[in-house]
């Protein structure tokens, strides 16, 4: 089971589907994308499934790189539970997925850049 990681069934059918259909969406849109996703363990909370003792993540996030110019990023931080909530009430900055998973993501983006696009929120930018 070391390619997997369990998401709560309300959430999997439920609003991750929303956000990777938008995802979709935003290929297609765009062009060019760059999608990194995950999950957030908790280590204060750590719940675990099965005889492997599977970590079940309190959350998963996206962070997305729009490389077609103008270049743009938004990421995306949800609970591993079931939301009818608007899918803009989880954006976040890639910054703040940074923090929360000790990942440094688009490195390979030139720094001042990477900088400015990863501390900013601009949800008018991509198409809902």
């Amino acid at each position: 089971m070391s390619n997997m990681s369990p998401q709560a069934p309300q959430f999997n059918r439920g609003i991750w589907s929303k956000l990777e259909k938008l995802v979709r969406h935003f290929a297609t849109r765009e062009k060019r994308i760059v999608v990194v996703t995950g999950p957030i363990l908790s280590a204060e909370k750590a719940i675990t499934i099965g005889a492997n003792k599977v970590s079940v993540p309190q959350y998963y996030y996206k962070a997305i790189y729009d490389t077609t110019p103008p270049e743009k990023m938004i990421a995306f931080v949800m609970p591993n539970e079931g939301s009818n909530a608007d899918l803009r009430t989880f954006v976040v900055t890639v910054d703040d997925v940074e923090v929360m998973t000790g990942l440094d993501f688009f490195s390979l983006v030139p720094q001042p850049l990477q900088e400015q696009l990863e501390s900013s929120i601009n949800i008018s930018a991509w198409d809902w």
